[in-house]
């Protein structure tokens, strides 16, 4: 199926149309005056005619009187019946003045004319119904081919404008010139589709260029007069002579590569198609070519019959189409199909045609032929629209000859059993194959275009083409039409990957970008697919694309549900490793919460308890979420544990937990943590910090500090120094540590902050210790209006009076102070 730009041809049968109609309707304003020129010389004098009356006889020069430049040069160009036309007879070097009284189309004249027209509309009929059914190279040029025949073989057209006639003069060589070139690049492509290449591609370039190298002269020639005033006869008569010697070489070099084609036919379906056209050929033209030999041999006999050859020239057209257009050539219905349709046209229009022959002697005999020529108008319209009407008149022939309802690739692709439940890979496999059956293809793959091509599914002969990422780039930009690989927008040398591997046509699965396509393979019963196929097969790839998305979604859910299953678990392992219950000592009242916005988080907190009544605290936060956050917690709990057991002090576990993890090598692989050592008789802290939020004192007093000493993140860089620093407790102090979840939770633009935080403490700072820990929970849950982040708290409450030594460590001051480094340790 030829992609873009080739659809808009159908105007064509516009122009073709009116051409008909317009001769149909001039048939009253046909003169007849029983001469056949050529050029302006008489060839022949038909007996009893008004030529013959005047004394005109084969080999007379018949020029136009008076002379003149501008117009057409036809001598009888301006013929009316029943108007005299003074013409100058030239006869032995002697010109003499004559007058021609041309008359009304005698009866056998104008069915004469009716049967060329019919014969013009046939050849608008079967190329229209090509071009409906299939469009590629091969039907657009077998197309243009039948219109130019039809413009050719249909009377011309009477013009009352000179002007007129000159444009449709100048067309009508045109036409001529061009119809060469239309042959030989028809015959260069038949019987494939794809684009003429190597020597048939050059020839016809030429042809071409030969056929536009003329048109541009018969344009010249037909202008000058208007310019120089002067006709330029031997210019004009020279052209016609090298016109009719370019319309002979192009049919002999079409014949040729009709020859070629045959003798390098690799198939038996190719030569069969071959063998139809060229039987249609024979019976089409070789009636018609003996009438002329004849009639050259022995110009004065009348051969009965001669005229019916010209119809059978449709035969020449109706074999190609025939070949070209219907892929089921060994199907006899579709030949009884296709014969009733044609028959139903051609009945119609002969009840047309004796329809307006009838009217016109019986009902109105003052209009003559003018009511037969409007019939034969609407015989030219209807076959201009049968083409456009191809699907009707389908519709028409399956109810005149019905056939064997063939199955269609979904319902193949369904009895292939539940597919729907497999993988994709098992879908694409089962699409290719009903395409196959259903085409009669010799292959069909499918390969992805999601990334570098890969051959997922095979059915047949097709090979994996050899594609790079460029290629499929250029694949997944195709438009969802099937479409041709010879016409496909693609370069030249994926077009020769997917040639090699036998593959014919592509189907992109869904709109553009494709994920996947289908690659079909040479077909075995004929090198095109119709209209309608690629219709159904546009609809099938669009159904197979919403299966296998399906199927994706299956797996992608299937998937989702086992890893929620494995996150569970994973959840409950984590909840695990956190302390189950805080420590209890009289004086020191601890409480803990983490919350997760997964099922698995980066945030965690550990206890540490040591002899003499001594406790390590850690709340880490690692960056990131999910399960990367949470095996980063997991880490650091564990190093955390190992050094806070040897006794190392916050800075120093801070210090071997940043040489560990930088040694690790782990890029975005950092940790905000706080180690804090409790010596719970003297109610001392010592802490240090690597990135996490500073954590908040709260003295008796309702003071409000926070600790902001901190050191880098864990895991930037291996010189990182953590530093320890001191703070004494007394009694109704309360330390709080908390991860940024907590104060950097939302309300639209607006932050929980610190402020709230302090304003939730000082309300419940009376309570336990777990009180505070569930109020500072429930206060940030009714801020946000969003969900909440990974949130860890921590709190301490010294419950009584420390028991110190004698010399006090910190002197008690309204405001705290960081203590001195001589007291760290």
């Amino acid at each position: 199926m030829d992609r873009g730009a080739s659809a808009h041809l159908s105007w064509m049968l516009l122009p073709v149309c009116a051409i008909l109609a317009l001769a149909a309707l001039s048939l009253p304003r046909q003169p007849y005056t029983g001469l056949l020129l050529r050029g302006d010389w008489v060839a022949r004098v038909e007996p009893q005619s008004p030529a013959a009356r005047i004394g005109l006889v084969p080999g007379d020069r018949v020029l136009r009187y008076p002379p003149s430049n501008a117009g057409p040069q036809n001598p009888l160009a301006t013929a009316v019946p029943g108007r005299p036309l003074v013409l100058l007879r030239e006869r032995a070097h002697r010109l003499d003045e004559v007058t021609l009284v041309p008359v009304p189309l005698p009866v056998d004249e104008r069915r004469w004319m009716a049967l060329l027209l019919a014969v013009a509309s046939g050849f608008v009929v079967l190329g229209g119904w090509v071009w409906s059914e299939r469009r590629d190279q091969l039907t657009r040029t077998f197309f243009l081919m039948c219109l130019a025949f039809a413009c050719l073989i249909a009377p011309f057209p009477r013009f009352g404008s000179p002007t007129a006639s000159l444009i449709y003069e100048t067309i009508y060589s045109g036409i001529s010139v061009f119809l060469p070139a239309l042959l030989v690049h028809f015959f260069a492509l038949f019987p494939r589709s794809d684009r003429a290449r190597g020597a048939a591609g050059r020839l016809t370039s030429a042809s071409y260029g030969v056929a536009i190298a003329l048109f541009g002269v018969v344009v010249l020639l037909a202008l000058a007069p208007l310019v120089t005033r002067k006709a330029l006869e031997p210019a004009q008569e020279f052209l016609q002579s090298i016109a009719a010697l370019w319309f002979a070489a192009g049919a002999m070099i079409a014949l040729a590569l009709f020859l070629r084609s045959y003798f390098l036919a690799s198939d038996e379906d190719a030569r069969r198609r071959l063998r139809v056209a060229l039987a249609g050929t024979l019976l089409g033209v070789g009636p018609l070519a003996a009438v002329v030999l004849l009639r050259n041999l022995f110009p004065g006999v009348s051969l009965p019959g001669e005229r019916g050859a010209v119809v059978l020239t449709l035969l020449v057209p109706a074999s190609f189409a025939w070949a070209a257009g219907v892929h089921r050539v060994f199907e006899i219905g579709m030949a009884l199909r296709a014969g009733a349709i044609l028959a139903l046209l051609g009945l119609m229009a002969a009840l047309v045609y004796v329809a307006g022959e009838w009217l016109a002697a019986a009902w109105r005999p003052d209009l003559g032929s003018g009511i037969a020529g409007g019939a034969l108008a609407f015989v030219a319209f209807v076959a201009a629209i049968a083409g456009p009407a191809a699907a009707w008149l389908r519709a028409l022939g399956e109810r005149v000859v019905p056939l064997r309802r063939e199955r269609s690739p979904l319902e193949i692709l369904e009895l292939r059993g539940d597919i729907r439940r497999g993988p994709a890979d098992a879908l694409l496999l089962a699409g290719c194959e009903a395409v196959a059956e259903w085409l009669r293809l010799d292959g069909c793959a499918a390969i992805e275009l999601s990334g570098p091509p890969r051959l997922v599914a095979r059915a047949g002969r097709t090979r994996a083409p050899d594609l790079d990422a460029a290629a499929a780039t250029q694949l997944r930009a195709l438009p969802e039409t099937p479409g041709a690989v010879a016409d496909a927008l693609i370069e030249e040398k994926p077009r020769q990957a997917l040639e090699a591997a036998g593959v014919s046509w592509i189907a992109p699965l869904g709109h553009a970008p494709a994920r996947a396509a289908l690659l079909l393979g040479h077909r075995l019963g004929g090198p095109w697919l119709s209209v309608p196929e690629v219709h159904e097969l546009e609809r099938f790839a669009a159904h197979l694309e919403v299966l296998i998305e399906n199927v994706t979604l299956r797996a992608a859910a299937t998937m989702h549900g086992a890893m929620d299953r494995e996150l569970s678990r994973a959840h409950a392992i984590q909840l695990h490793l956190l302390p189950r219950r805080a420590p209890l000592y009289p004086s020191l009242d601890c409480a803990a919460a983490a919350l997760s916005s997964e099922p698995v988080g980066g945030d965690y907190y550990d206890f540490v308890k040591a002899p003499g009544r001594v406790l390590t605290l850690a709340v880490g936060d690692a960056a990131g979420k999910g399960v990367p956050a949470a095996l980063m917690g997991v880490w650091a709990q564990a190093c955390f544990r190992n050094e806070a057991r040897r006794g190392a002090g916050p800075g120093q576990v801070l210090t071997a937990l940043n040489r560990e993890l930088v040694s690790m090598e782990q890029p975005e692989a950092f940790v905000a943590l706080a180690c804090m050592r409790i010596e719970v008789r003297p109610a001392r802290l010592i802490y240090a910090n690597a990135g996490l939020t500073p954590p908040l004192v709260r003295r008796a007093d309702g003071t409000v500090l926070e600790l902001t000493e901190s050191g880098v993140l864990l895991g930037i860089t291996p010189q990182a120094q953590y530093v320890d620093t001191a703070v004494d407790l007394e009694a109704g102090d309360i330390v709080v540590l908390y991860t940024d979840g907590l104060t950097e939770a939302r309300q639209g633009d607006e932050m929980f902050g610190t402020e709230r935080l302090a304003e939730a403490l000082e309300g419940c700072a009376e309570r336990r210790a777990s009180d505070i820990v569930r109020t500072l929970l429930q206060a940030v849950r009714a801020f946000s209006d969003q969900p909440l982040d990974d949130v860890t708290i921590v709190v301490l409450k010294q419950t009584t009076v420390p028991v110190r030594s004698a010399i006090p460590a910190l002197q008690k001051t309204l405001k705290w102070r960081p203590a001195p480094a001589d007291v760290t340790g």
